[in-house]
Formats: structure tokens, C-alpha cells, sequence
């Protein structure tokens, strides 16, 4: 699955760069937090809280900063497990001066297998496309406060 969009932050390339790049301030932009262990400045991981229809639970994912292009590029890895399915996560943000601060063009790709993707199919794209904006939205919202 793939996702996209585009966003403004009312803040500078400088500080956006850094709130992303830094573990410990990134991961208060993830909705339904339970836990997250910062292993060192490119690696971390977090268990949250996730339902497909009636399945709910727990996913637990490592995350690592794959590729950094100062103030420009930021990609990130992540691979997990919950719900008895795995899931391959990549999410790469542009960052970009714009007049009201800071332009994030963002992309998402996952890839899941497992019973989440074999029974709650229909679920996996709007929940994960909601996920993700909800992560990006908290980005934003941590960085306007």
C-alpha cells in the first residue's frame, strides 16, 4: 500500500529537521503510544495500539533513520509484528522552506502479511492510511505548541 500527502508546519526547516530526526521527540507524535525503547540516534522502537474491525491489539515495530539528507530528507524503516501478522513499514518526508514555515511532503509504503491481512483486508487500508496521517498530524501539532 502506498500513501501520500503534503503538509505545512509553522515552523522553521532547522527545528522541523530536528524534532523528526530526534527518537525521543519523534515518537510523541504516534497516536495510541504504550511504550518505546530509544536505542540509539538512528534506531528505536514503540508498541501501539492498533484495530482492524474487530481485531485489536498491540503492534510492536523497530524503527531505523535509513537514509538523512540534512534539512531536506529523512527516511525511515520500520519493521514490526502484532495482531499474528507482520507488517514492513517506509516512510520518506521531504522538508522544504515555504513561506508559512515549513512545506513536509510525505510517503508511506507498507506491506503486511499475516490474519490481519487475510481477515481484516478491507480494514488494512483505511486504518493504516488513517495511522499514518494521525502520525503526521501529531508531527505538525508537537512542532505548532
Amino acid at each position: 500500500m502506498h500513501f501520500e500527502d503534503r503538509f505545512v508546519i509553522a515552523a522553521p526547516v532547522d527545528r522541523v529537521w530536528q524534532f523528526i530526526t530526534n527518537p525521543s521527540d519523534f515518537v510523541k507524535a504516534v497516536p495510541d503510544l504504550q511504550r518505546h525503547e530509544i536505542k540509539d540516534d538512528r534506531h528505536f522502537s514503540i508498541d501501539f495500539k492498533m484495530g482492524l474491525g474487530m481485531i485489536r491489539g498491540t503492534i510492536k515495530m523497530n524503527f531505523e533513520f535509513k537514509e538523512l539528507q540534512p534539512k531536506s530528507l529523512i527516511k525511515l524503516a520500520g519493521k514490526g509484528s502484532g495482531l499474528q501478522s507482520t507488517a514492513d513499514l517506509t516512510i520518506t518526508l521531504n522538508l522544504a522552506p515555504h513561506e508559512a514555515g515549513t512545506q513536509v511532503s510525505w510517503s508511506a509504503d507498507l506491506i503486511v502479511a499475516g490474519t490481519a491481512m487475510s481477515i481484516g483486508a478491507r480494514f488494512i487500508e483505511p486504518t493504516t492510511r488513517a495511522k499514518v496521517t494521525e502520525i503526521v498530524g501529531g508531527i505538525k501539532k508537537a512542532m505548532e505548541n
